[in-house]
C-alpha cells in the first residue's frame, strides 16, 4: 500500500520549505479516504513517508473542505538566515495556498526562542488552527 501511494505522490521544494501532494489520496474503488496513520495488531503504522528535518521543523497539513480527495503536507524547516514564512495566495508568499478564502498575504508563521509562533496578518476571514 506505501508502495502505491508513493507513485501517486508530488513532492516540491523550495527553500526551506518541502510540499507533498496526492491528488487522490482515497479507495479507488469505495472512494474512502486514506488516513496517515493507523493501528493494527497494536501498532501505529505511517502510510506516507515524508522527509523529517535533523534541526527543528513544523509539518502543515491542508485541510479540505471537500470529501477527502487530495491530501498536502508541508514540512517548514528555519534556518539561521530564515526564521519567518509567509502564507497566503499572493505571488510573494513562502507557502502558497490556492484558496479564494485565504488572503494575499494570510498569516507569518515565525520560528523564535526554540518555538514557532503563528500570527494572523489581519486576514479577511481570520487563521484557524488545529494543532495535534
Amino acid at each position: 500500500m506505501k508502495e502505491w501511494i508513493k507513485t501517486k505522490k508530488n513532492s516540491k521544494e523550495h527553500h526551506h520549505i518541502s510540499s507533498y501532494y496526492w491528488k487522490t489520496f482515497e479507495c479507488e474503488i469505495c472512494k474512502t479516504p486514506y488516513p496517515y496513520v493507523f493501528k493494527a495488531g497494536g501498532r501505529k503504522y505511517n502510510l506516507i513517508d515524508i522527509n523529517k528535518p535533523e534541526n527543528d521543523y513544523i509539518i502543515l497539513e491542508s485541510l479540505t473542505l471537500e470529501k477527502n480527495t487530495s491530501r498536502m503536507v508541508h514540512v517548514i524547516c528555519p534556518s539561521s538566515g530564515v526564521r519567518s514564512f509567509k502564507i497566503g495566495r499572493g505571488h510573494d508568499s513562502d507557502l502558497r495556498v490556492n484558496d479564494i478564502s485565504v488572503s494575499r498575504c494570510h498569516a507569518l508563521i515565525k520560528f523564535k526562542d526554540n518555538a514557532f509562533y503563528l500570527t494572523d496578518n489581519v486576514s479577511k476571514f481570520g487563521t484557524l488552527v488545529l494543532v495535534r
